[in-house]
């Protein structure tokens, strides 16, 4: 009888046919040294393969193939790297081939879903990770060059349901560790296909394994390697892929049971056996301990369930959850016996145990014009987190506590202090309890959520009763498109949704609740308002700009007492309304919020001129650029300038749209594409017109609460990994150097009067605050509402559009004072404006009151080699590549950021070789700073002026600790590792900072 050895080499043989030239190369016993043995004399054409669901191809260079091929197990298969025809490869992998990568990237299949990219010119320490699926052989790793894999889907907004969207598990094999110990990269990952990709149905069964080393052979010998296939081929030969591996619930609270699901997929024609065993490792503790195991036996080509209940020992924080898949491959379909038993995969999950009430601490206030954090102003960062590819339907349903903690963990030490999440439409145990996974994993992390509960996309929104009824109401009619994010039906249901929340969340003291996403309101009529409203005294208002604003702001009203009524005492932000498309004032639809929030998906500089624009600081409150985002992932320009002109123009933070994915959705998305009821004959001319034209690229085959994922298109990380990219770096830097730039009310010379509920006055206005910039003037923006409170400082008003009857007489009134006041640009010529000399032309120049000085803002299209900033008697010269930063304060200038070479006063501070520097210090002054914090754009030199005495790094954590070889003299060399860090430089006792 044929053994089971025997049988996986007949198939692996048949699969590729013995006649069939290109596998030639496949050859068990090649003369050592003998290349001939291994390659073909002359391929007609690309190498390609042909399987059928059992053959592991190997993919690697020609030399790497000679070295390894007599050790192969029969089940393997060679390609030569160069020799790849990816069209082939990816047919046989789509019937159910495996695939190990070894060597470069690049020419791996863009189906595949994965890339890879630059981790450091120098070898890197690699270790196995943690959680290896794999089972990892006891072999030495050495030193090596290689790049970090991550999730590349091959379109980044595809449409759900017609293109193609993989179905995997992204699981990390390796890790790469910088020469400071920290993990930088993931070189080697098993991505587990675990279901048919979407649309096109293909992979179902696939492992791929991707070792993205530049040369394999100085990460481990041939006998090492031979080691790490054997185990891949065990793993194959067992025909048995884990597809699911999960919990009941994301948290479980005192004596609670804990249902551990497992799927598990047989791809032998066969019957064969398989034991799973679970180990628990509880919080605070170091080792897994056993909790039992199932032995289940799937028929030929099909699935298992096995289900394990346990209640766990009541130890808050996160369980940890450890399967072990077990199987004697040669006695596999023997299924009277278990065997030799040996582990072929494993897996990790985590859960909250947690307390019936969630209950985090505060950790953050709105004072004056500026959100506080831990009791501490500046200027924060934060991102939109949606880790599922699903964006909706399952991130909470789905919600992965063991990797959300490692994102957690990234997005604070990136330097993020905010993460905005959205809630399903539709509540359940399940999607609440996942977010308090959420919120306590923030809190752990110092971490503000900002949970937005009404957007623009739902079509219905439903909640659960007490009594376990399933409450399902219209929040959208569908001839409502003209109210976007809000809803003047249905108000008691709407209140009876919000009331769960209140209850649940009262105690969640780093929550904001954000009632809506992004609001349009124009012209509700009383056919789209229920009895109750239609009472409300703003109904009966003329039709326009202020009866939208004020009709939005009193829903708000409403709704806020709902959280208030039921305990909830958190901030509460009504929401960003469209205000630059007519859709509503969103200064007086927040008039009653202690925080104004904005978003910006234009150009960069139109951050700066919307938030002054709306700026609220005559009633001393905050403005938050709470999303920003362009359509592309990884915008390293638009992040760095959005985040740029938000700060420079005076907004408390920036939170991104947004981190990116953390894993793939096991499921299509299953909401019916609300927004394609736009597709009317008759459509209302009041409905938001940007929707329909949406709703026009929307095929009926697609589907989703939105037709794409998010991460994919927006992200700004690589995906699958808690590693941010270019453009999450770029943000991260100003929110880790935001520290003492929070923003101050300030009585200036010079003011700009915004006109109340007069949206067709933000073109006008933007044209005046360009002129401003250009001309260098230090100003202050007044809102109508607040003009009888203008500081007597003012000696010059701008104000280019007509206010109301009020306003104009106060403006009549100042002119009788003397103070000047301009609808045209008559100001231009007035002496008695602040300015700021710069001795460059083309530069814009944007200033922000910190409480503790003035930051002052370069801005340029072009690179500019020195430009010279002068403001009462301080000079800051440094070289322009599109932004500069410096922050004068009365003692000094503590903090700078430019290129080239770099002055205060006149005398050198640093030169900086490549890119741009930021540098701070706690001292009064960079120049007689013991020591200075900065962070660099690009790998570089940097020369001081003074000579350099000990250079220490952190990770934006305050863990610190010192290195050597990074410097000489009074050169800091940056190279590509140290250039992650925050950098500390030390020019004399490192322990004194003065």
């Amino acid at each position: 009888m044929m053994n089971r050895r025997d049988y996986l080499r007949s198939l692996a043989v048949g699969s590729i046919g013995l006649s069939v030239s290109p596998f030639d190369v496949h050859i068990n016993n090649p003369a050592e040294g003998d290349m001939s043995a291994v390659m073909p004399d002359a391929p007609s054409g690309p190498i390609a393969p042909s399987g059928d669901g059992n053959t592991t191809f190997i993919v690697a260079d020609r030399g790497l193939i000679a070295v390894l091929a007599p050790l192969l197990p029969a089940s393997m298969v060679t390609i030569p790297i160069d020799a790849v025809d990816a069209d082939r490869l990816v047919q046989s992998l789509a019937n159910g081939d495996a695939l190990v990568w070894l060597g470069d990237p690049t020419n791996v299949p863009e189906a595949l879903a994965v890339g890879g990219y630059a981790l450091a010119n120098e070898p890197l320490d690699m270790a196995w990770k943690g959680e290896c699926p794999l089972t990892r052989p006891d072999v030495p790793l050495k030193p090596a060059r290689a790049l970090g894999a991550y999730i590349r889907p091959p379109k980044g907004m595809p449409y759900h349901n017609v293109d193609e969207e993989i179905r995997a598990d992204f699981l990390p094999v390796l890790e790469a560790k910088d020469r400071f110990g920290e993990v930088i990269g993931y070189p080697a990952v098993y991505m587990n296909y675990f279901a048919p990709s979407l649309a096109l149905g293909r992979f179902e069964g696939c492992e791929c394994f991707f070792f993205f080393v530049t040369d394999p052979l100085q990460l481990m010998d041939a006998a090492a390697w031979q080691s790490v296939l054997q185990g891949i081929d065990q793993k194959r030969s067992s025909f048995l892929q884990v597809t699911d591996f999960n919990t009941n619930y994301s948290a479980f609270h005192h004596r609670e049971r804990v249902q551990l699901r497992v799927r598990l997929r047989n791809r032998n024609d066969r019957a064969v056996s398989a034991m799973l065993r679970f180990s628990v490792k509880y919080s605070g503790t170091d080792a897994f301990r056993p909790l039992g195991a199932l032995r289940r036996v799937p028929e030929g080509k099909s699935a298992t369930e096995a289900i394990f209940d346990f209640i766990p020992e009541f130890r808050l924080g996160l369980c940890e959850i450890k399967l072990e898949v077990l199987q004697d491959v040669e006695k596999a379909e023997l299924l009277a016996v278990d065997g030799d038993l040996k582990v072929v995969e494993t897996r990790h999950l985590a859960f909250l145990l947690a307390n019936d009430v969630l209950k985090t601490p505060v950790n953050h206030a709105v004072k004056g014009p500026n959100l506080e954090i831990d009791g501490e102003g500046a200027f924060w960062v934060g991102t939109h987190y949606y880790p599922s590819s699903s964006w909706w339907e399952w991130v909470w349903r789905d919600y992965r506590p063991l990797k959300a903690e490692e994102d957690f963990a990234a997005i604070r030490k990136a330097g993020y202090r905010i993460a905005r999440v959205w809630i399903n439409p539709v509540i359940d145990e399940q999607v609440l309890r996942s977010i308090d996974v959420a919120i306590d994993q923030a809190a752990r992390h110092g971490i503000v959520v900002i949970l937005t509960l009404f957007t623009q996309w739902v079509r219905q929104m439903g909640f659960q009763r007490d009594s376990g009824e399933q409450v399902l109401f219209d929040f959208r009619h569908p001839r409502d498109f003209n109210l976007i994010s809000v809803s003047l039906r249905n108000i008691d249901l709407q209140r009876e949704f919000i009331s769960i929340l209140a209850k649940r969340w009262k105690h969640a003291g780093n929550l904001i609740f954000n009632l809506s996403n992004e609001v349009y309101v124009k012209d509700p009529d009383a056919s789209q308002m229920d009895r109750e409203v239609q009472a409300w005294p703003e109904v009966a208002m003329p039709a326009g700009t202020l009866r939208d604003s004020l009709l939005y702001k009193r829903w708000a009203k409403a709704m806020t007492a709902v959280l208030r009524e039921n305990g909830a005492q958190q901030i509460v932000l009504p929401g960003y309304l469209f205000s630059t498309l007519d859709g509503g004032d969103v200064l007086v639809a927040n008039e009653d919020a202690p925080m104004v929030p904005w978003h910006n998906y234009y150009p960069a500089e139109h951050a700066g001129l919307k938030l002054q624009y709306f700026d609220p600081i005559a009633a001393n409150k905050p403005v938050l650029l709470e999303e920003f985002g362009y359509g592309e992932w990884n915008p390293t320009e638009r992040y760095d300038g959005t985040a740029h002109y938000a700060l420079a123009a005076g907004a408390t933070g920036a939170v991104s749209y947004e981190w990116g994915l953390s894993w793939l959705a096991r499921e299509s998305c299953y909401w019916p594409l609300p927004l394609r009821e736009t597709l009317v004959d008759d459509p209302d001319p009041r409905w938001f017109s940007p929707f329909a034209e949406m709703a026009k690229l929307m095929s009926e085959r697609g589907v989703g609460m939105c037709p794409t994922p998010s991460g994919t298109g927006y992200g700004s990380i690589y995906h699958g990994t808690p590693f941010p990219a270019s453009a999450a770096i770029a943000l991260g830097r100003l929110g880790l150097f935001g520290k003492g730039l929070q923003r101050t009310k300030y009585d200036e010379n010079t003011y700009v009067v915004v006109p109340k509920a007069r949206l067709e006055a933000i073109e006008i206005l933007d044209d005046t605050f360009r002129k401003l910039w250009a001309g260098h003037v230090l100003f202050g923006v007044w809102q109508e509402e607040q003009l009888m409170d203008l500081p007597k400082s003012a000696k010059v008003v701008i104000c280019p559009m007509a206010l109301g009857k009020a306003a104009t007489a106060q403006l009549d009134r100042l002119k009788n004072n003397g103070v000047s006041v301009y609808k045209g640009d008559g100001w231009q010529g007035n002496a008695a404006i602040n300015r700021v000399g710069i001795d460059a032309d083309n530069v814009r120049l944007l200033a922000r009151r910190t409480a503790n000085g003035l930051l002052l803002t370069a801005a340029s299209e072009k690179p500019l080699n020195q430009v010279t900033l002068r403001y009462k008697g301080n000079a800051v010269g440094f070289g322009l590549g599109d932004f500069g930063m410096a922050h004068l304060t009365d003692r000094g200038i503590p903090q700078i950021e430019g290129a080239g070479t770099i002055t205060v006063a006149n005398e050198l501070v640093c030169r900086v070789a490549n890119g741009r520097i930021m540098m701070a210090t706690d001292a009064v002054d960079l120049r007689g700073a013991g020591e200075i914090r900065l962070m660099v754009t690009t790998p570089t030199e940097v020369t001081f002026a003074r000579t350099i005495t000990q250079v220490r790094i952190t990770d934006g954590l305050d863990n610190l600790r010192q290195i050597s070889n990074s410097f000489a003299g009074k050169t800091l060399l940056v190279d590509d590792q140290l250039v992650r860090y925050i950098i500390v430089v030390c020019f004399h006792n490192p322990d004194q900072v003065h």
